[in-house]
């Protein structure tokens, strides 16, 4: 991977879109999820989606509360982003404040893996689906004509239950 798409603390960003996109893209290409943290008015994280302890498991087989298991691992990684503001108050942008890198499980390497993660999901082709089903388009259409843009079905960065469920 490119030096200049792993996050590094004093990193700086004009915008929260910028930086969002900045983080997202450096999950894509190393293989991970992410989840949103805080979003607080001077700072946000962005997590791997597999930090925390999964709500379902109570540390006794016994006492779990469905047969489905957390995927959860316990993952630190995450980036800290903090709002810059110049001497009237109004935000400038946002620099990288602190960073941790480091995951507990396996990456995954597959571009087309990475491609299916919910935190990876492009929002506009998620629209375009939306105002396709708007216009009673059926979902078979609409998954033969996103394989046509992307140059085949298993290029399509969605599913066919991302676009049968919304």
């Amino acid at each position: 991977m490119d030096n200049a798409m792993v996050p590094k603390p004093g990193m700086s960003f004009k915008t929260e879109k910028e930086a969002d996109e900045f983080y997202r893209s450096y999950a894509q290409l190393a293989g991970f999820d992410i989840n949103m943290g805080n979003k607080k008015t001077y700072s946000r994280v962005m997590r791997c989606k597999l930090q925390g302890k999964g709500e379902f498991y109570k540390g006794n087989e016994d006492l779990r509360d469905r047969n489905n298991t957390s995927k959860k691992t316990h993952c630190k990684a995450q980036v800290k982003f903090k709002r810059v503001y110049d001497s009237e108050g109004k935000e400038e942008g946002m620099v990288i404040e602190w960073v941790n890198l480091i995951h507990n499980h396996i990456l995954t390497t597959k571009q087309t893996e990475t491609q299916h993660m919910r935190g990876h999901k492009n929002p506009e082709l998620l629209e375009v689906v939306d105002e396709l089903q708007d216009a009673d388009v059926s979902s078979h259409c609409i998954r033969n004509l996103l394989g046509k843009i992307h140059g085949g079905p298993e290029n399509v960065p969605i599913t066919v239950h991302d676009i049968e469920n919304r």
